[in-house]
């Protein structure tokens, strides 16, 4: 069915690969279904792939049996309108909840492991550089070393660049400069977290690190009737760090404690 929903869906696969890359997951999620397989070859499709799906924003894919953790199989049944309200909002095709990739980074966003950022260098000298932050949380600049950026945001980088730069390029200074710079993020890094609880598809999901509470929740398909919608924790580290009430933001639009995520938080 993925197979299918990739081929009426009119995408290249460079097309597929790009989209899935920008909503988070792996360009290559898809390689198996892109390729030359028989249109009748069926190909398993986890949790994962059937989210990623409508990250494209293609019709999601209904399978009868859902495999899960446990060992048991549950029906999904057919895609009847649920009666609690606010449950159907996660069951939509939309990429409502999805994060924005585009444009700059909020300027509250720490940098971390994974995250390509561009450092532009003009006047005195002409230089453009792509860094990626390692997993220790260093980027390396030719000529002027390892610079640790992990858990920094973008100004307070720029003053540790103004030190480290001017070491190598005279005319890098706060006052009269003759050579300037700009850091930018290019492109961010994923996360993995960890949804659980009543939602259709408990699991690890990788999501972009511009990702919120809503986001997971999306890509996990929503709630399930159970669910208390008035109390969505936040764990981060074996400590609850915020509760979202989902009647704030369907009611009234309020998204304040939409906290955006970080690597491991359940």
């Amino acid at each position: 069915m993925i197979r299918q929903r990739l081929l009426q869906s009119g995408l290249t696969p460079e097309q597929v690969r790009a989209r899935l890359q920008a909503s988070g997951y792996p360009a290559n999620l898809f390689d198996a279904y892109l390729g030359g397989a028989p249109p009748g070859a069926a190909l398993p499709a986890g949790a994962l792939e059937l989210a990623a799906v409508q990250a494209l924003g293609l019709p999601p894919v209904q399978q009868t049996l859902l495999p899960v953790d446990t060992g048991l199989i549950r029906m999904r049944g057919v895609n009847t309108p649920s009666t609690v309200f606010g449950v159907d909002v996660f069951r939509r095709t939309t990429t409502q909840f999805l994060p924005l990739l585009s444009g700059p980074v909020p300027p509250d966003y720490r940098l971390g492991p994974g995250d390509v950022t561009v450092l532009i260098l003009t006047g005195d000298v002409e230089l453009a550089y792509t860094l990626q932050v390692t997993r220790e949380g260093f980027i390396l600049i030719p000529q002027v070393g390892q610079v640790f950026v992990a858990n920094l945001t973008l100004d307070q980088l720029r003053d540790v660049l103004y030190t480290r730069l001017g070491r190598v390029y005279s005319g890098v200074r706060r006052s009269n400069p003759t050579t300037r710079f700009d850091i930018s993020v290019a492109n961010v890094r994923t996360n993995q977290v960890y949804v659980v609880g009543e939602v259709t598809q408990p699991g690890a999901y990788q999501i972009s690190s511009l990702g919120t509470v809503l986001t997971a929740l999306y890509v996990a398909g929503g709630v399930t009737e159970r669910a208390n919608m008035r109390l969505v924790e936040l764990r981060r580290l074996g400590k609850t760090i915020a509760t979202l009430d989902l009647y704030d933001y369907l009611l009234r639009g309020d998204t304040r404690s939409d906290v955006r995520l970080e690597t491991g938080d359940v």
